[in-house]
């Protein structure tokens, strides 16, 4: 049991009290006793439990300036942990960079009435790859058309001439409470390519495509899709729905809502992109920022309340549900969160477009020497969670110091084992 302290954003070097792995530690393996979970669930559990202790292996960085040896333990690098998303979010944004058109990007947002989340849920897959298949070619048909875009068609030699879109897309399947809300956030780029030339937008600032329009339009390809899943036997349904009829019925009573879009250009310089990607790529369904106590099996987070002017709350939830929550957002085995789509594979390659250009060192931050503070460090010997060494070499030099910090009790037993091994 732990007692309830309160977490405090005031100070700038802030870490968090509570985590994901204690939750986890303290109430996982009875939660995975009494529901039967996928193994893609298990595998989540028991790599955020490990992450970063002797179970994972251990690494040792050298530094170049005064050789001074530091070990650390391995992270599990699952895309469901919250502390093991840093790096790859900073390689991904280097990779990225190279693909951005320099021009004002919009921040579009598609999502389904919530009457289809169990669906969903039951049919995660299937279900996610339906979604990114009707958001992007609603997204497609509407750049395809001339009469969006300032470009005079009859100057062009060829009238079926069609403009393809940079754009990218997440999913997300989660809100600030941890309940199960899929939709997809795209970053289109808010120009098009015809050839090796970019058009603008005729509206510029005021919209890409018309948010209702493309509302209908979405709505039509995922409804059309969504039966033929149906009726090839794909999709896993219960009760009423098996009921073709029924099943019907239901799709025909969301075709008469409203589905909503949102469509938003809030990006007119390179490092609001870069700040956006930051956000929104590679994270978890919660930060362990975020988890404010646990105490007795019960839970307490923080959130914001979009339904009340954003304003940040306190949810209590019990560690049954919490973890419940939590699970729905382990996405599928080999499933891609982010798709890329158009012309944002070619635009590198293209002389006549600019890209943005930003320099790595403005969004990673490089480790340094706890002795010296020298910054230039190395990895010199990774060992993994069966005490193999997968890189490096293990010295003399590095079992020596190695037995030194054991020796002070700083590093657990298992170094000692893995070290002889070695």
């Amino acid at each position: 049991m732990c007692k309830i302290q309160e977490l405090s954003n005031k100070n700038k070097n802030y870490k968090p009290k509570y985590e994901m792995q204690d939750i986890f530690k303290l109430y996982g393996d009875d939660y995975i006793s009494r529901h039967k979970l996928n193994s893609m669930q298990l595998k989540a559990i028991r790599d955020i439990c490990e992450c970063r202790t002797s179970a994972m292996g251990y690494n040792a960085s050298e530094c170049n300036d005064c050789k001074n040896i530091e070990f650390a333990y391995n992270s599990c690098r699952n895309r469901n942990c919250p502390k093991c998303q840093g790096d790859k979010r900073y390689d991904w944004i280097e990779k990225r960079l190279k693909t951005t058109l320099d021009v004002p990007y919009y921040h579009t947002v598609f999502t389904i009435p919530n009457q289809l989340f169990e669906i969903g849920l039951y049919n995660q897959k299937i279900f996610y790859n339906i979604l990114f298949e009707s958001a992007s070619q609603t997204l497609k048909q509407f750049a395809q058309n001339l009469k969006w875009w300032d470009v005079d068609a009859a100057t062009l030699e060829d009238k079926k001439t069609k403009v393809d879109l940079a754009f990218f897309g997440i999913l997300h399947s989660w809100g600030q409470t941890l309940v199960y809300h899929p939709h997809i956030h795209f970053v289109v780029a808010g120009g098009g390519i015809i050839g090796d030339t970019l058009v603008k937008p005729k509206y510029n600032s005021k919209f890409l495509f018309p948010v209702k329009a493309m509302s209908k339009v979405f709505r039509g390809i995922f409804i059309a899709k969504i039966k033929k899943a149906y009726y090839d036997g794909n999709l896993e349904v219960h009760n009423e729905l098996k009921n073709p009829n029924y099943f019907e019925n239901y799709l025909d009573n969301l075709v008469s809502r409203k589905w909503v879009i949102y469509m938003k250009s809030q990006f007119h310089t390179s490092t609001k992109i870069v700040e956006y990607m930051a956000r929104y790529t590679h994270k978890s369904a919660i930060a362990n920022s975020r988890i404010v106590s646990i105490d007795n099996n019960i839970i307490r987070f923080k959130y914001k309340d979009y339904k009340d002017n954003s304003k940040n709350k306190i949810m209590k939830l019990s560690s049954d549900e919490f973890i419940k929550r939590f699970l729905y957002h382990i996405p599928p085995k080999r499933f891609f969160r982010i798709r890329y789509y158009g012309a944002i594979q070619r635009v590198a390659k293209i002389d006549t477009i600019k890209t943005i250009e930003i320099k790595p060192q403005q969004t990673r931050v490089k480790p340094q020497c706890k002795k010296c503070k020298c910054k230039d460090i190395q990895t010199v010997v990774v060992v993994d969670r069966y005490t193999r060494v997968v890189q490096g070499i293990m010295t003399p030099n590095i079992v020596q110091q190695k037995r030194e910090i054991l020796h002070s009790n700083s590093i657990s037993s298992q170094f000692y084992r893995s070290c002889d091994s070695g």
